[in-house]
């Protein structure tokens, strides 16, 4: 059974830790922020109201409270992709015992933005649409390595208080 209490507060941990190392590397202008914050809540509140798939989200009209949404979606992808990760090593015990896997797990969430978020909020598959690619599948692929760095955080200093 996937303790609960332990997938909120790894989401939440690795999704923050991937929140900082973003800030901290794009000051150090190893990494770019190319989607605005906003865009993001807009894209999950647009999916609230049925529309999935827009050609330019940065045209499609302003919502309230996209600042929030963007928080609250960010926070409940870590929180959910914490608990699938938690269904696999339930699944597979033997991933429980790899301190690599939550690592390999983290870099494989990069397929979400790549094959789900770019091409639906008009950007493409692999933002094949945007004029320069590279910048958004490496921002995308050191955010999401960052947020496997998180998953260790939580499993080498914070789960034996959950077991």
């Amino acid at each position: 059974m996937i303790n609960f209490a332990e997938m909120i507060l790894m989401g939440f941990l690795a999704t923050l830790i991937m929140d900082l190392l973003s800030v901290l590397l794009g000051k150090l202008k190893i990494i770019r922020q190319l989607i605005e914050p906003h865009v993001v809540g807009r894209w999950a509140l647009y999916m609230f109201r049925g529309k999935f798939i827009h050609k330019d989200i940065r045209k499609t009209p302003a919502l309230n409270n996209e600042k929030s949404a963007t928080l609250l979606s960010h926070y409940l992808i870590g929180i959910v992709l914490a608990g699938i990760y938690l269904i696999l090593e339930l699944k597979a015990p033997t991933i429980r015992h790899q301190p690599w896997m939550p690592l390999i797990f983290g870099i494989a969430t990069v397929l979400l933005p790549w094959l789900w978020l770019y091409p639906s909020i008009g950007l493409g598959f692999l933002a094949s649409k945007t004029t320069r690619k590279s910048p958004y599948i490496v921002t995308s692929l050191v955010n999401h390595t960052n947020f496997g760095l998180g998953l260790v955080v939580w499993i080498v200093v914070f789960r034996r208080f959950f077991i």
